[in-house]
């Protein structure tokens, strides 16, 4: 396996990636209120933005992995730029924020090893210029993955100071009103259950916007 650096997807990987992306992430429609998976013409254009890094792990089958990040924060058009610029003024103007839009790895015995590769490499560009990188995490993998504080691992492992603090910046909560009638309960009960074709959601490796 070998995780390649890239400014553009080639045109001939546009469709594997795409079928890589949706597999990995295809979960979190039903998981996450807010719509964390790229329609394809958004994924395409990621893929031909050269500010945002490519970086894609490769075995004899094709993809096994891929991550995207970028230094330029207005090339991601679901934050704020003018929030980081204005909490970390120098920082943003030297280019030292960065940002993960999405990473993530096979599942099963194909992906073992590749999600870490893929953050270690990825942290690379940001330990060489002492900047922070950024995540945005859905509850779910917050809760059932604890994808914070394994990001913390791997990123505290590969940096020269041995230590990855994380904190949370923000939190958006999506709030319900109903207008219950006399007999009926108060208030309905959400589904908890995790439909079976979610099963080995604990195997992915994965962080997205």
């Amino acid at each position: 396996m070998r995780v390649e650096v890239m400014p553009e997807l080639p045109a001939d990987m546009r469709d594997e990636a795409w079928d890589f992306y949706s597999n990995c992430f295809n979960d979190l429609r039903i998981l996450a209120v807010n719509r964390h998976l790229m329609y394809r013409h958004e994924f395409d254009d990621v893929m031909s933005d050269k500010r945002i890094a490519k970086h894609v792990a490769l075995d004899d089958e094709g993809i096994a992995g891929m991550g995207t990040i970028t230094n330029d924060l207005e090339a991601v058009p679901l934050i704020s730029a003018d929030y980081f610029q204005y909490h970390w003024p120098e920082l943003y103007e030297q280019r030292r924020l960065f940002y993960c839009i999405f990473a993530g790895s096979a599942l099963g015995r194909r992906g073992r090893g590749v999600f870490v590769s893929l953050q270690r490499q990825m942290y690379a560009p940001i330990e060489e210029v002492d900047g922070k990188v950024f995540f945005d995490i859905c509850s779910w993998n917050e809760e059932r993955n604890q994808l914070p504080r394994m990001i913390a691992l791997v990123l505290g492992r590969a940096a020269s100071c041995g230590r990855a603090q994380p904190t949370r910046l923000d939190a958006q909560s999506f709030w319900m009103f109903e207008f219950p009638k006399d007999d009926m309960p108060f208030r309905r009960e959400e589904r908890r259950g995790v439909p079976n074709r979610l099963d080995g959601q604990q195997e992915r490796r994965a962080a997205r916007i």
